[in-house]
């Protein structure tokens, strides 16, 4: 499995990572920008990404800008190609979570989102609910 983890924040991606490390090779930026194009790349390449965490506060290009644009891409290579699933998105957010603040995220095309500071349980059950992991993995 891979993941690609989006944060400005060098302690939250390496947070991130070792809370994921034992399912998944995980690839880490600091910005949007970055992200856009590490995705993009990987896409084309036909080895995407599994799930993307993407942190709403980051220079260059914040994380509503990179989830339109990852998702303008994603549509964009999908085109005509039948059992294309659309890949999971998480926002990573330490301001106001609350379902009504979250709501432009999930119009803009979040599958869900997590608060800092980000725990190992609320992450797993994050990879739980996209089928990634086993219902029965680890939740120490």
């Amino acid at each position: 499995m891979k993941i690609l983890i989006a944060d400005d924040e060098l302690n939250n991606r390496k947070l991130m990572r070792d809370y994921l490390k034992q399912y998944a090779h995980c690839d880490m930026v600091s910005d949007g920008k970055a992200a856009l194009e590490l995705f993009a790349a990987d896409l084309e390449d036909g080895d995407p990404y599994d799930l993307v965490m993407l942190d709403i506060i980051m220079p260059v290009m914040d994380g509503q800008k990179a989830l339109a644009r990852i998702r303008a891409t994603e549509k964009k290579f999908s085109e005509g190609k039948e059992g294309y699933k659309e890949i999971p998105i998480i926002m990573v957010t330490g301001m106001d979570s609350s379902l009504q603040a979250m709501q432009a995220y999930f119009k803009g095309g979040c599958s869900d989102y997590l608060t800092k500071p980000v725990t190992r349980q609320a992450l797993l059950e994050k990879l739980q609910k996209f089928n990634l992991i086993p219902e029965d993995s680890e939740e120490d």
